[in-house]
């Protein structure tokens, strides 16, 4: 089987350039695409897991995985080699066309994919440190940690609009109903309910 992977931020990548990319790869080296995956990023929400990661556990040996180049695999370092280390111990052939990767058989996989979680963990490790040390900082200089409690103007929005709330509540809406309707959290309208003693 061969799956190539289409990977764009929105609004900064097209998807046509990378498929005639693959395309073009593909039929220069005699490969039938089986499978085309796509993911859309979204830069202001945090990722989920790729596409590509879910389809990687139904891949078997000798399967190929194509792509334009080796960064459609993550965002940092850490998802790439965590994608290219399930590749090799499964086996799976990953070619990267820009980059002018072909990683198969020829390797020896094993030392592959534990160099790849050996550099993942790693990068997790230091990204964790550098947190821990930011936090720290904060702390040191007497800053807030977390995140800030809930603005007045959230409380004010539900104390201004109290009778709806209160309307809400008898009709039998939820929580989550009623921070949806008035784009609240739920420990804003927790506030609200126990400054009113509801």
């Amino acid at each position: 089987m061969v799956i190539a992977y289409l990977r764009v931020t929105i609004g900064k990548q097209h998807l046509e350039t990378q498929k005639d990319e693959i395309e073009r790869y593909a039929a220069a080296n005699g490969f039938e695409v089986n499978k085309w995956i796509t993911d859309i990023i979204d830069e202001k929400r945090k990722e989920k897991e790729s596409s590509l990661s879910r389809i990687i556990d139904r891949m078997k040996q000798g399967d190929k995985v194509i792509i334009t180049d080796i960064a459609r695999f993550g965002r940092t370092l850490s998802e790439v080699m965590n994608l290219l280390g399930k590749c090799m111990a499964k086996g799976i052939h990953v070619c990267s066309i820009n980059d002018r990767y072909i990683l198969d058989d020829g390797l020896n996989t094993m030392v592959v994919s534990d160099t790849c979680n050996l550099i993942s963990e790693i990068e997790h490790n230091l990204m964790s440190i550098r947190t821990k040390e930011a936090l720290n900082h904060k702390k040191d200089k007497g800053l807030q940690l977390g995140r800030p409690k809930g603005t007045d103007a959230k409380q004010s929005l539900l104390d201004a609009n109290k009778e709806e709330v209160m309307n809400m509540l008898e009709r039998g809406d939820t929580v989550v109903m009623i921070c949806k309707h008035f784009n609240v959290s739920r420990n804003t309208y927790y506030q609200f309910k126990r400054n009113y003693g509801l």
